[in-house]
């Protein structure tokens, strides 16, 4: 099946052979895909330039099973990528696009929210908010978007109560003595609903409910992008 002109986002490449690559892209018409691109890794060839990860570019290709041939790549609108340590936070989400998608799953929605985050990234809009409102949209695309609004037992958050968030459940009342979950305040959750999450106690509860409930879908699976962040500030 030949797959025309469209926009993605270059997810990660790798190489492969002696010149080629191998890609995960993520296209706004048809979810993340994989893809090679022969002769992708000499010097000669312009597609080098433009397959780097978090770039926006239009990409065509021929579907073949699982892996779909690069045919056409053209730049897509200009965007600088995000610099420094920003760059880690690119790395961060491709990783999770990359293992939380399913192939040939579109999600419009989602790849408008990644291009808007993108762009926040490198505009220097403050980064940990829109880390935390793009883990929600992919949390909503995947079909496990959290309960913010109402607990468990479907009485409304309160801002001045605290909570324990179950991924299985969602949240419930804090009990004396109870440890499970991530616990969080009533504001976080209602800020997280509204994705303002301005106030440093907010950010940092919703941090750590977001760090639980993706743990739970990676099932125990690491990520690259933390411990090259963790590699960093220890640099730093």
């Amino acid at each position: 099946m030949r797959i025309e002109l469209h926009p993605c986002y270059v997810l990660h490449q790798r190489p492969y052979r002696e010149t080629s690559l191998l890609l995960e892209v993520f296209s706004r018409e048809q979810g993340r895909a994989s893809l090679m691109a022969k002769g992708g890794r000499t010097q000669k060839n312009h597609k080098r330039a433009l397959l780097q990860p978090g770039r926006r570019v239009d990409l065509a290709w021929l579907e073949r099973r699982d892996l779909g041939l690069l045919t056409l790549a053209e730049p897509g609108p200009d965007h600088a990528l995000p610099a420094g340590r920003r760059l880690l936070s690119v790395f961060y989400i491709n990783e999770l696009l990359v293992k939380l998608l399913h192939r040939h799953e579109p999600h419009p929605e989602l790849f408008d929210a990644y291009d808007k985050t993108l762009r926040g990234l490198s505009q220097d809009l403050p980064e940990q908010t829109l880390l935390r409102v793009f883990e929600k949209r992919l949390l909503e695309a995947l079909g496990y978007g959290l309960a913010l609004n109402a607990d468990a037992d479907g009485n409304r958050i309160r801002g001045e109560e605290s909570y324990h968030y179950l991924p299985e459940r969602g949240p419930v009342l804090c009990r004396e003595g109870a440890s499970e979950g991530a616990k969080v305040s009533g504001r976080t959750l209602l800020a997280l609903a509204a994705e303002d999450l301005e106030k440093g106690a907010a950010l940092a509860e919703a941090k750590q409910l977001m760090r639980l409930v993706i743990g739970k879908l990676l099932a125990g699976r690491p990520l690259a992008s933390r411990e090259l962040h963790r590699f960093h500030l220890e640099r730093g």
